[in-house]
């Protein structure tokens, strides 16, 4: 069984998340790099350049640019380092970062993408064995949604964050993260269905 975890209440009334280990030391080194020890931002490169990555390739499909991105969002990150509040765990503040620059990047390259019918070939029920093949699939359909939507969609199953946190980063509220969300699911199911 799970053990549920209270939360803190602050004064504002909004609720936090306890702070993780990683939480922690994301914020010490910050308040370093801050203090005039640039070097330590490398810390914080090393320890988020995965993540940012990995949520940059599902955006834009193409590793160069992925790589590019990646790059790009940790100079903005740094350049804005110091309009960090730290009230929002670093890599939320980061993952914003990271999201709206794809968005930026997708909106000026309007990036082609492939018609489902051309990734996967009908089939009669998806299987174990078809898992392999339902996955170009699924990054196609991925690559149909909208920006703002296919971000929300990777940040909540890829990344793991919560409604809240994906409503703060992109300025939604909690009601239309849900409903995008759930119109970005349904829209991913009718493709994945019209393609086997």
């Amino acid at each position: 069984m799970y053990k549920k975890v209270a939360m803190e209440q602050p004064a504002d009334g909004s609720t936090v998340r306890p702070e993780t280990a990683h939480a922690a030391a994301d914020r010490a080194t910050v308040e370093r790099v801050l203090s005039g020890d640039m070097e330590s931002f490398a810390e914080l490169i090393q320890r988020h350049q995965s993540a940012v990555y990995s949520h940059m390739l599902r955006m834009v499909r193409r590793p160069e640019d992925a790589m590019d991105l990646t790059q790009e969002s940790f100079v903005k990150a740094f350049k804005y380092l110091a309009h960090y509040n730290p009230r929002w765990a670093f890599k939320t503040w980061l993952m914003t970062i990271a999201t709206n620059t794809a968005i930026n990047f997708i909106q000026k390259r309007r990036l082609q993408t492939v018609s489902l019918e051309e990734v996967a070939e009908p089939a009669a029920a998806p299987t174990r064995s078809h898992a392999k093949e339902l996955e170009p699939a699924l990054l196609v359909a991925l690559g149909r949604l909208p920006e703002k939507a296919r971000a929300m969609f990777n940040l909540r199953y890829q990344e793991g964050l919560s409604l809240d946190e994906i409503g703060a980063m992109l300025g939604e509220s909690l009601a239309n993260v849900k409903v995008t969300l759930h119109r970005a699911r349904r829209f991913l199911k009718a493709e994945l269905e019209r393609g086997l």
